[in-house]
């Protein structure tokens, strides 16, 4: 899992990820961004489940949802959650790549830190 932290043109922090992992970049970039505590909270989160003090944690944002547990983290938008009140015609498939991520605590660990020193600069 690759990453890149950038500034936008209003100097808000982007967290891009490589194909598979966007949905964990969008969750830094729009329901993190550069809110410290936040960030420490979610470092808190992972400390807890790394010493096995909880099994897992969800955190629901504006727009999407994260769930913690000791192996791993996953991103999934709230719009794929939610139920639909039609049908969808036989064989359609939606596109999923970028709403929906998940990897290794330890890597997720790592990016959270990677994106703290990034937005502390």
């Amino acid at each position: 899992m690759d990453y890149e932290f950038t500034l936008d043109e209003y100097d808000r922090p982007i967290a891009e990820f490589s194909s598979g992992f966007e949905a964990l970049g969008r969750w830094l970039s729009e329901e993190v961004s550069n809110d410290e505590q936040q960030i420490e909270e979610l470092l808190d989160i992972i400390t807890q489940l790394e010493q096995k003090r909880i099994n897992s944690r969800q955190l629901f944002g504006r727009d999407a949802q994260l769930t913690l547990s000791h192996n791993e983290v996953e991103a999934i938008a709230l719009a794929l959650t939610e139920d639909s009140s039609y049908e969808l015609p036989e064989d359609t498939q939606l596109y999923n790549d970028e709403s929906e991520a998940s990897c290794g605590l330890l890597d997720f660990k790592e990016a959270v830190l990677a994106w703290q020193q990034f937005i502390n600069e």
